[in-house]
């Protein structure tokens, strides 16, 4: 095994390390996904005049950067915001052959389309095909919560523009991004892609399937009993490393670049000309706002100013996921 990694090797366990979600976590997504798309597919399925079916079919993580930049063909996107007693942002992503195609048949064509441009008149109807579709899903949702759930304003557009992408999220942020297969009764069948965020769909989860949850807690809580008990730690083995352990160790020691912004504040070139020994500038944060730490550019964490001995520190008070921080240093290319 060679000793340093090289750059396809870097890439590709950054990759993996970003997009890997456990198993019991894609079975909750799924989960959540399967009461959004079932009765939105009902839905569609009278809007088109043809039985349709949406299914969840892989489940990864990635950026809506990354999934624009790889797509073939050009991508319709919608966010909407669910509110009340569900707080969760959604974007749906369709390819525009799939937005043509369902125009089409909510005009009452056959759904083969020749024309590939996907006008405002065609975005027109996708609104309003997503507007029943996503009212049908608000209804079981909120049947299920037992409480109000409500539906924002749709934002839907064709993505020119892989910078200004989404409404909701950051192009590079790291999102839940499930694949759903798009079956009619004629044959024909395409994919559409639904990205959210972890953190919500997780809190989403545990507000529907509240027992569920509670179970998984008790078997937490009985497990390390039971393994301090009968395995004590002098006599355990420490699992031996495997390659890809070994080789993400060897990016431990490279470093980073890390950067506290206390504040910026936005001049004119007169008001920048005028500046002199004694002048203040006004920031855009307020006393006591917690502060930005950003590694390589990318906001990793907030915190407090602190003094240590004579030094100015940060206390970390937030911060994303290790899987998100690696991720963000793979997307500035930071190593």
């Amino acid at each position: 095994m060679s000793d340093f990694l090289s750059q396809d090797e870097l890439d590709a366990l950054l990759k993996s390390f970003s997009e890997a979600l456990p198993e019991e976590d894609k079975k909750m997504i799924e989960a959540i996904v399967t009461l959004i798309m079932d009765p939105a597919s009902s839905a569609l399925g009278m809007i088109v005049g043809r039985e349709t079916r949406i299914k969840p079919a892989q489940i990864i993580q990635t950026s809506l950067k990354d999934f624009i930049t790889k797509s073939k063909e050009k991508i319709v996107l919608a966010d909407v915001k669910l509110s009340d007693a569900l707080q969760l942002n959604l974007s749906f992503a369709m390819p525009a052959s799939l937005v043509l195609k369902i125009a089409d048949l909510m005009m009452g064509g056959s759904g083969e389309v020749t024309d590939q441009n996907v006008d405002e008149i065609k975005l027109s109807a996708l609104t309003e095909a997503l507007n029943q579709m996503l009212g049908a899903s608000i209804t079981l949702l909120a049947e299920k919560a037992k409480e109000k759930v409500s539906l924002g304003k749709l934002e839907v557009k064709l993505v020119e523009d892989v910078e200004n992408i989404s409404t909701l999220f950051n192009p590079t942020e790291l999102l839940v991004c499930v694949e759903c297969q798009l079956e009619m009764e004629n044959g024909s069948s395409s994919s559409l892609w639904l990205f959210t965020q972890l953190t919500a769909i997780k809190d989403v989860h545990e507000k529907l399937f509240p027992s569920k949850k509670q179970e998984e807690e008790e078997k937490v809580k009985v497990q390390p009993a039971k393994f301090e008990e009968f395995s004590p730690a002098e006599t355990q083995i420490p699992p031996q490393p495997s390659e890809i352990q070994q080789k993400l160790e060897l990016l431990f020691d490279v470093p980073l670049k890390v950067v506290v912004e206390l504040g910026r504040a936005r001049m004119t070139l007169k008001q920048v000309m005028d500046l002199t020994v004694g002048s203040l500038i006004e920031l855009d944060k307020l006393t006591g706002e917690p502060v930005d730490v950003l590694v390589n550019g990318k906001l990793i964490a907030r915190g407090e100013v602190v003094v240590i001995d004579e030094n100015f520190g940060v206390r970390i008070t937030e911060i994303v996921s290790p899987r998100q921080r690696l991720y963000s240093i793979r997307e500035t290319n930071g190593i």
